[in-house]
């Protein structure tokens, strides 16, 4: 059944093609290949006009390899058209002259790098012995375009201390933004989840973030699987200068996720047949949103559905949780967070926020 309701999918994060020229331990969605019968150029300008009509402002286009999807710039130009923010995330391995043109083309708003700790450390998550070396090499491209850059850094326990110096390799190569977030034991990570960061680590990371965003000198920000209320809780999120607590997952309520075959979920994140919502080959894209069956986990929540320690945590009407897909893949359950810092924080010693 459908009903409008008061969602607007505002953020979309739109993975065009699986196709990836890495193989990268903590990858959720086995990128490699692509996928049989992948949203064609034409489909996805259709999925464009649906998304302005919703009014999304924001699209991020993620692969496996954004830029081994031919006409990925014709899609992110007419989304430009339309007045929606859009940028990419690339591993950086693929940037010349032809991507140059086709970034300044789509009119992107910042092309984000991926890059997971110093050399040695980049190179072996990544899989590939060169990777740190051309991914630099795109940086100073980027740098040279006056093209503005940001960098995603996925965090497993082995490249945690690679942050100090990483940081300064970041301001030094002019970088603006810098998200941090946690690896989910998915994809390829569910066959080494020992590799995961530890809860202190995610306690000492929050301290960091914290202490770079006030030095300001780069827009230092966490993924929305890291948290919650800690003694750090309101300095690490969104704009500097504006307090910003976490107020439960958004997947489904402002944000939707669309995978290379027209797949709906409530954020790209979740990468399990389960939270598939429709596919925008059957249904269009209001039809699936406004459905009012769909995204139930975050749209229906009620505090009686926590599980485990979130059941009995004082923060969790507020938290509700935190991220669905950290929840689901290291617990197997949509209300339970086993990489909550709360309990080992002095807030929840004090009871202050």
């Amino acid at each position: 059944m459908m009903s409008r309701n008061n969602y607007t999918p505002k953020n979309c994060v739109w993975e065009l093609t699986l196709q990836c020229n890495m193989n990268c331990i903590h990858c959720g969605s086995r990128a490699g290949h692509k996928r049989e019968n992948e949203l064609s150029n034409e489909e996805a300008l259709r999925v464009v006009d649906e998304l302005i009509a919703l009014s999304c402002e924001y699209v991020t286009f993620i692969g496996g390899e954004i830029f081994l999807y031919n006409g990925w710039e014709k899609i992110a130009r007419k989304l430009s058209d339309g007045r929606v923010t859009v940028n990419l995330i690339t591993n950086g391995f693929l940037f010349g002259d032809k991507q140059v043109e086709e970034v300044r083309y789509a009119n992107l708003s910042n092309v984000a790098l991926s890059i997971d700790g110093m050399e040695e450390n980049h190179n072996r998550i990544r899989n590939k012995s060169n990777s740190f070396h051309r991914v630099r090499q795109t940086m100073d491209r980027l740098n040279k375009e006056h093209i503005p850059i940001g960098v995603n850094t996925t965090l497993l326990d082995s490249n945690f201390d690679d942050l100090e110096e990483l940081y300064h390799f970041l301001l030094e190569n002019n970088v603006l933004t810098w998200q941090l977030q946690l690896a989910n034991p998915m994809g390829n990570l569910s066959r080494s989840k020992e590799q995961m960061i530890s809860i202190e680590n995610i306690r000492k990371l929050t301290a960091f973030i914290r202490e770079k965003r006030d030095e300001d000198r780069m827009h230092v920000y966490t993924g929305d699987n890291i948290g919650y209320y800690g003694e750090n809780e309101k300095y690490i999120r969104g704009l500097p200068g504006n307090i910003n607590y976490w107020s439960g997952c958004q997947a489904g309520l402002c944000v939707v996720g669309i995978d290379s075959i027209g797949n709906v979920k409530g954020c790209e994140s979740l990468y399990d047949d389960i939270f598939i919502e429709g596919n925008l080959r059957k249904e269009t894209l209001s039809e699936i949103w406004f459905n009012e069956n769909n995204f139930s986990y975050n749209r229906k929540f009620d505090p009686a559905l926590l599980a485990g320690k979130c059941k009995k945590c004082d923060m969790g009407i507020f938290c509700k949780a935190g991220c669905r897909g950290a929840c689901y893949f290291t617990k197997q359950d949509f209300f339970e967070n086993a990489y909550c810092i709360y309990e080992m924080s002095s807030n929840h010693q004090t009871g202050i926020v």
